[in-house]
């Protein structure tokens, strides 16, 4: 796909929609069916308290994976005086069924400030007192104990969720979010309730889940507003067609955290190739992306007037930007504005999910903190970005995918306390 250090563009997903009219529901058609869900998710209503109250139990949802990769759960627990005790388990496998290790860190944190470099989040002070190892093997390498994490928080009150700082290997500051912690008090979450009883002597065993094969056909798109390096934040819409291994994206960019003011939208298209099935993620498979095509829509006037600063055929042509207006740059060989070259390749990894309600997600690859670009074979991540849901299965598949209701319940409103 495409990777910029100014801007990541990367995949998404969601299920079907259906929009519900009195008792009724109409389906949307496959085009309207996605986009009323990525309007759905720009309008979604967030409370976020800055500095933020994380007394409380939080708890993984899943196995994660960590750039490596590093396969674990985390089970963390604030206290009211400002200390920690944070339980991480590693594992030998991507479903957190064979535990290698267990680490107990104790410390304290004090938030701060809002964070400079991610919009919405926290920056934080972190001390640490206490760190102890178990392995459950003859040998385990010891884990970064820092707790770097913490230097970057983000709660969402409404759904619970506790968002901290990426963990990469370059030891850089946090410039987005791991997958989030949820309550262990959290309903209808199976794996919440196995995480949060377990301790450093008795890990967490989740359970063994079928391989799901990965197939990309289909439309998908994001399941929140998503955070970049760079301060950006966007969300993004891949269609994929199996049968000519042809694929086209929408990455809509915006200057705001709840994804609600947009800065500039990209439209890419190309090709793609299926690899080999990948040997450090069991069930993940390797592919290889080309980007052959693209345009660029200004959606602020900061961004339309930045574009026109750019000469000669460096970014479409010089001086013709207009507000809303798209404009092809495949002619200049992408936008040396944005960071973009074209053609430019890159060396994938995916993996197939589902949610709890049984809608298909689909994970691709996460890229560094630097924004560097997977561009060769030995640079193809080890972890992934957020999950994408699918809104479409597009071609003669369509008709079995299961609806998905947008929800017509009421909102709590939007407040950013700084």
């Amino acid at each position: 796909m495409l990777s910029l250090y100014s801007l990541v563009i990367l995949f998404s997903s969601v299920s079907l929609c259906v929009l519900v009219l009195g008792s009724d529901p109409v389906l949307l058609d496959q085009r309207n069916r996605c986009h009323s869900r990525l309007k759905q998710l720009h309008g979604q209503q967030v409370t976020v308290h800055t500095p933020p109250n994380i007394t409380g139990h939080w708890v993984s949802n899943s196995c994660e994976v960590r750039p490596g990769p590093e396969f674990l759960t985390r089970s963390y627990r604030f206290f009211p005086d400002g200390s920690f005790q944070a339980l991480q388990f590693f594992y030998q496998d991507p479903e957190c069924s064979e535990p290698s290790s267990s680490l107990l860190i104790r410390g304290s944190v004090r938030p701060l400030r809002g964070s400079w470099l991610v919009r919405g989040g926290t920056e934080s002070e972190v001390h640490v007192s206490g760190v102890q190892l178990r392995c459950l093997q003859t040998a385990c390498d010891p884990p970064d104990p820092s707790m770097q994490e913490l230097t970057l928080m983000r709660l969402e009150l409404r759904a619970e969720e506790l968002f901290l700082g990426d963990v990469q290997t370059e030891r850089a500051q946090p410039a987005g979010y791991q997958s989030p912690l949820r309550s262990a008090k959290a309903q209808r979450c199976g794996v919440c309730r196995i995480v949060s009883s377990a301790d450093l002597h008795h890990p967490p065993v989740l359970p063994a889940r079928s391989e799901r094969p990965v197939r990309l056909q289909g439309d998908w798109v994001s399941t929140r507003c998503e955070v970049r390096p760079g301060v950006l934040f966007l969300t993004r819409q891949l269609t994929f067609h199996e049968d000519s291994q042809t694929w086209t994206g929408q990455y809509d960019h915006f200057s705001d955290p709840v994804c609600r003011h947009p800065t500039f939208n990209i439209s890419a298209s190309g090709r793609y190739t299926r690899g080999a099935p990948s040997a450090a993620i069991r069930g993940a498979v390797e592919f290889t992306f080309t980007v052959t095509h693209m345009t660029v829509t200004p959606m602020d006037v900061a961004t339309t007037s930045l574009l026109n600063v750019f000469r000669r055929r460096e970014c479409g042509s010089e001086g013709s930007w207009q507000l809303g207006v798209p404009q092809d740059v495949t002619w200049t060989s992408g936008c040396a504005a944005l960071g973009v070259r074209l053609p430019h390749t890159e060396y994938e990894l995916f993996r197939a999910g589902q949610d709890p309600s049984g809608h298909s997600l689909l994970y691709n690859g996460q890229r560094p903190s630097d924004g560097s670009s997977p561009d060769r074979p030995e640079r193809r991540p080890t972890s992934f970005q957020p999950p994408l849901t699918r809104c479409s299965r597009g071609g003669r598949e369509r008709e079995r995918e299961r609806p998905f209701r947008l929800s017509s319940g009421s909102h709590t409103p939007i407040t950013l306390q700084q």
